[in-house]
């Protein structure tokens, strides 16, 4: 499982239009619209082309269906191209930000997907990691023309299981001084991960609250194999 793209962003036709291959919009803000076009080719590669300017992008082999026009930031006068790329999983899709300044049309960044964004130049995205939504923030950096992500020290979770098998939770990350065990049958809260390894999501850390009001960790596979009633899927 995982999220769905919502584009709550102020577009510049009706909300939740599907991906088109073409389309005429002022993208910069000059009151004319611009010739936009999008001509998908092979492995991914794409060619998006708005009024004389072509730029050449590359998707990495996903099908790219068309783009969207959004408006990141209602504060400013430009709006960006959400250009759309489906793998074969859902988190192997892809959205293509682009901006167009008058003379250059300009890549702004990718995400996974454009969970939220409701004008005013922040971006979250979210990813299914088993039993709770990653959210990540990326800001709009107008005078660099890019999306910066929002570094975080822990991603909030938020779910509650049962103990099914006793486990301990350690003290930190680094320390594997025992700070409580948790009582088979009880109930803990799982408050927070830490980042994410890249592609072993058994070894995130997990912040849990023991049924006590103690708080420690615990490893990702060590969790899910000792205790049930998360919402696992996917």
């Amino acid at each position: 499982m995982s999220s769905a793209v919502l584009f709550t962003a102020v577009p510049a036709g009706a909300q939740g239009d599907e991906p088109v291959k073409s389309a005429n919009v002022d993208l910069d803000g000059d009151g004319k619209p611009d010739a936009v076009a999008l001509t998908p080719g092979a492995d991914g590669k794409f060619t998006l082309k708005v009024g004389a300017v072509t730029l050449q992008g590359n998707a990495s082999g996903n099908e790219v269906s068309g783009f969207t026009v959004v408006d990141l930031d209602t504060g400013d006068k430009w709006k960006e191209l959400l250009v759309h790329s489906l793998g074969d999983l859902d988190d192997d899709h892809r959205f293509f930000l682009y901006g167009y300044d008058g003379r250059a049309v300009r890549s702004l960044g990718d995400v996974r997907a454009l969970t939220e964004a409701k004008g005013n130049g922040i971006v979250l995205v979210e990813t299914w990691m088993g039993f709770w939504q990653q959210r990540e923030k990326y800001t709009l950096d107008r005078k660099a023309w890019k999306l910066t992500q929002v570094p975080q020290e822990l991603y909030a979770v938020g779910v509650e299981a049962t103990v099914k098998k006793s486990f301990p939770l350690v003290r930190s990350r680094t320390e594997s001084a025992v700070v409580a065990t948790t009582a088979q049958g009880s109930k803990v809260q799982v408050l927070a991960a830490g980042v994410p390894p890249k592609g072993d999501r058994e070894q995130i850390w997990y912040l849990v609250k023991s049924s006590s009001g103690l708080l420690g960790w615990v490893r990702g596979k060590t969790l899910v194999e000792s205790t049930e009633g998360l919402p696992l899927a996917g």
